[in-house]
C-alpha cells in the first residue's frame, strides 16, 4: 500500500522579531562580515524562507537599515519631548543617542554604535545604494536637528546658521557613535555632548 506523503506546511513566525534578530547582527558584524548562514541559523528560517520573506541579504540590510532609522527617529524625539528649550532638548537628545549606541536600551544590549554610521559607511565607497541609504540616514538627521532648532530658536537664528548648527551637532552623534563602539564611557560621552551643544548652540540653555 502506497504510504501518502504530507507535504509540510510553510513555518509561521514573527516577522518583527526576526527582522529584530537579524538587525543585530547586522549591526554587530556589519554587512559584509554576516552571512546568510549566520542569518538562517540565528533566525532559525533556511535560504528559502529567508528569501521568500525578506528578498536577498542586501535587500534584508537595506531594510534592516531603514527599520532602525524609524525607529531611532522616534526614540530620539520622545527623549527631545521630555524638556524644553533648545539647548536642553537637544542634550536629551545626545543623552538618549549615547544610550542607544552604548546598549543601554531595549534596541540593543551592547555598544555597538550607531547600526547605520557604524555599518554604511564601508559599503557606501563601492555600492551605489549602500550610499544612498547612507546619504537618507545623514540628511533626516540634519534635518530633525535644524527643524528643533528652528522651532526652539524662533526665528533669532538664519536659515544658514540653523543649518550650519544642526551639521555640527549631527556630526558630533556620527562622532559619538565611533567612540561608544570603540567603547568609550558612556558618562564622558555624555559631557562631550553637552560641552558641544553649548558651544554650537551658546545662550539657548533656556529656550
Amino acid at each position: 500500500m502506497k504510504t501518502e506523503t504530507k507535504r509540510g506546511r510553510p513555518r509561521k513566525f514573527d516577522e518583527d522579531e526576526t527582522l529584530d534578530r537579524i538587525m543585530l547582527l547586522f549591526w554587530k558584524n556589519g554587512y559584509s562580515a554576516t552571512s546568510l548562514d549566520q542569518i538562517a541559523e540565528t533566525t532559525g528560517l533556511n535560504r528559502p524562507s529567508l528569501y521568500a520573506a525578506f528578498g536577498s541579504k542586501k535587500a534584508m540590510y537595506l531594510k534592516i537599515i531603514e527599520r532602525f532609522a524609524d525607529r531611532m527617529h522616534t526614540y530620539l524625539r520622545q527623549a527631545g519631548m521630555e524638556t524644553e528649550g533648545a539647548a536642553p532638548r537637544l542634550k536629551a537628545i545626545m543623552a538618549a543617542a549615547i544610550e542607544l549606541y552604548t546598549g543601554q536600551t531595549e534596541l540593543n544590549g551592547a555598544p555597538y554604535g550607531c547600526l547605520a554610521i557604524s555599518t554604511l559607511q564601508s559599503e557606501a565607497v563601492e555600492d551605489a545604494d549602500f550610499r544612498q541609504a547612507l546619504d537618507r540616514v545623514i540628511t533626516r538627521m540634519d534635518k530633525g536637528i535644524a527643524s528643533l532648532i528652528r522651532h526652539e530658536t524662533r526665528d533669532s537664528l538664519t536659515e544658514n546658521e540653523v543649518r550650519e548648527a544642526a551639521q555640527h551637532l549631527a556630526l558630533i552623534l556620527h562622532g559619538l557613535s565611533i567612540r561608544a563602539r570603540a567603547g568609550e564611557n558612556p558618562e564622558a560621552l555624555k559631557i562631550l555632548a553637552e560641552s558641544a551643544v553649548d558651544k554650537i548652540l551658546p545662550g539657548t540653555s533656556h529656550g
